[in-house]
């Protein structure tokens, strides 16, 4: 029995680093096809959740492309409780210049805070599973070792 849960439990593990890695790798094309600029938070965008009631707030950015046009977006990350930009803050985005409304935050948070977690608990999970599975098999060829005792 406890082999079957260590498998399911470095299978888990092995699932959630396999899922943060591939999540991280999708980011990358976003990162290199994007152009880097700056925008200014404007406004921000409340949303009362109604089963909890609490207040999430999204920033709304303003920002101009390389050809001067004037683009306005809402982040599609909120914060909850409080804002977590200042109206009138200078903050980086990253914008598809073929589809400047296709913009977001260019901060590490916004673009890698999920995979690296993800990718981080499935790393921890995966190899704590690994020792315990070596811990217990050690054990019990020891003891398989002792023999029976009388």
């Amino acid at each position: 029995m406890k082999w079957a849960v260590l498998l399911i439990f470095g299978t888990i593990g092995l699932a959630a680093l396999i899922g943060g890695t591939l999540w991280g790798l999708e980011s990358y094309p976003i990162i290199q096809a994007n152009v880097s600029t700056q925008g200014t938070v404007v406004d921000q965008y409340q949303n009362k959740n109604e089963v909890t009631s609490e207040v999430i707030y999204y920033p709304v950015i303003e920002f101009s492309t390389t050809g001067a046009e004037k683009v306005r977006f809402r982040s599609s990350m909120g914060s909850a409780g409080a804002p977590a930009y200042d109206t009138g803050t200078l903050i980086d985005i990253l914008y598809d210049p073929r589809n400047p409304m296709n913009a977001m935050i260019g901060s590490f948070k916004q673009l890698m805070m999920g995979p690296v977690i993800t990718g981080g608990v499935g790393l921890v999970i995966t190899l704590l599973s690994i020792v315990l599975f070596m811990k217990i098999g050690r054990f019990e060829k020891h003891l398989q070792a002792m023999g029976p005792q009388r």
